[in-house]
């Protein structure tokens, strides 16, 4: 008996807030990645912006970082979109479930369920992009070398990711005051207007300006891609540029987190 009770785990009110989340992240990363509409939509935006890949040719080129980022960017261009649209339900779905009371008398509590809920579910809502990005690079290694690999785990790192993980983190808190249904439409319109539609418009946008989540800067300051809003505005991006337009989603994100956070723990009865 004595045995048994030693190999017992602790129950989840004496674990800590880590210990908590990841058992939140675990659960809601096994839930996500199981649905089909996060692989079939997420995929087909990316073969849909793939199937003509942009610039027209770049696919010629020997250069393996000006290959890679260009790749990059026609995968960002659009799968974004994809990632908010079918993660935007998760915050509405222990309420369509009425699980609502429950899940707030577990101990767990509301920030390990809502950090979970950013890590686990945003992570399997971008496994379909990694996915995709893997096989890419094993094609491009089959035609130009393994040389191509660390190029483009870096390029995905500095250009997909940072974009990605700042709309995972809004369409986990942003949803919970609009609804998903408006919170999709800002979203495709958000992205569009502020990383697509170039300067020249005379449309005021971030597009081309540290402050879009595209991740041209780093394509253009690190891997020589393609520049089209940056060049626009007649920005030849620094490094430290581009480390600011990663840097600069990635802060949105989190205060988006932190806030929803602090204004949920306000709303708890508890």
């Amino acid at each position: 008996m004595t045995t048994v009770l030693q190999r017992t785990a602790p129950p989840t009110a004496a674990r800590g807030w880590w210990a908590k989340t990841v058992a939140a992240s675990r659960y809601e990363y096994l839930m996500q990645v199981r649905r089909p509409a996060v692989w079939v939509v997420v995929l087909a935006l990316i073969g849909l912006r793939c199937a003509s890949p942009f610039p027209p040719g770049f696919t010629s080129t020997t250069d393996h970082a000006t290959l890679v980022a260009d790749w990059a960017f026609n995968f960002i261009m659009l799968c974004p979109i994809g990632v908010g649209a079918v993660l935007a339900d998760r915050v509405r779905r222990e309420a369509r479930l009425g699980l609502d009371d429950l899940l707030t008398s577990t101990p767990t509590g509301i920030s390990p369920r809502l950090w979970g809920k950013a890590i686990g579910a945003g992570a399997a809502t971008i496994t379909p992009v990694a996915v995709a990005w893997a096989g890419l690079l094993g094609y491009l290694t089959a035609q130009h070398g393994a040389g191509v690999i660390p190029v483009g785990l870096a390029a995905f790192a500095a250009i997909i990711l940072p974009g990605l993980i700042f709309v995972v983190a809004c369409s986990v808190t942003i949803p919970y005051l609009t609804g998903p249904a408006l919170y999709r439409i800002g979203l495709f319109g958000y992205w569009i207007w502020g990383n697509m539609v170039p300067p020249r418009t005379g449309i005021p946008t971030l597009a081309g300006t540290p402050f879009e989540a595209i991740g041209e800067y780093p394509s253009g300051a690190w891997f020589h891609g393609i520049m089209l809003d940056a060049a626009h505005r007649g920005v030849h991006p620094t490094g430290g540029e581009a480390v600011l337009s990663i840097a600069f989603p990635l802060l949105v994100g989190l205060a988006a987190l932190v806030i929803t956070q602090l204004v949920l723990t306000r709303r708890s009865p508890s």
